[in-house]
């Protein structure tokens, strides 16, 4: 393996801060996964509102947004483990990754951090007014860690742009910056 070859090493915060972007769509996803097949106290209202169009289609849509939400969270891991560094052998360039990230963070940032708390402030609520009392704390918990997933993906791809760049061909400033002693003879 060449220097070329070797994955670069990752900061801790960089790898602390994918690994809290993916931990960010957990909660949220077991509560919905939860929610849909009604082993969740206070939500059969809801649960019969996401039913209504159909017992199949209401299921698949829950399980398909909870496996999307919880793979592209995942993702942001590949930014800091090996397997987030080639395809079948190929190296991938590091502006993918990069641009990819940086969407998907600020994809995420709009959805959850804007429309949706947008959409709340103006009495839009994401469960319809069906859930009340501890059903609803428990609602709102699940989802408040997703308001940190755009954030902290934004944050990931940014420090793999960072930790992936070549290094650096000319010394540091306070190398070039200290002046050579010379010895002067009497």
């Amino acid at each position: 393996m060449t220097s070329e070859d070797a994955v670069p090493e990752r900061p801790g915060w960089l790898i602390l801060s994918a690994w809290c972007a993916f931990l960010c769509t957990v909660p949220s996803a077991v509560w919905r996964v939860a929610m849909i097949m009604g082993w969740l106290p206070g939500t059969s209202e809801l649960r019969d509102r996401e039913l209504e169009q159909g017992t199949i289609s209401g299921y698949l849509y829950v399980y398909a947004l909870s496996i999307v939400q919880l793979s592209f969270g995942f993702l942001t891991v590949g930014l800091v483990r090996p397997w987030g560094e080639r395809i079948r052998g190929w190296r991938i360039p590091r502006i993918i990754p990069t641009l990819l990230g940086l969407l998907g963070g600020l994809a995420a940032t709009w959805i959850f951090n804007i429309a949706m708390v947008s959409a709340i402030a103006f009495g839009l609520r994401p469960d319809g007014g069906t859930l009340s009392g501890w059903p609803l704390v428990i609602m709102v918990w699940c989802y408040l860690p997703l308001l940190l997933w755009g954030p902290l993906a934004v944050l990931s791809a940014c420090g793999y742009w960072r930790a992936r760049r070549p290094p650096r061909s000319v010394p540091p400033r306070a190398a070039r910056a200290k002046p050579e002693s010379s010895s002067i003879e009497d």
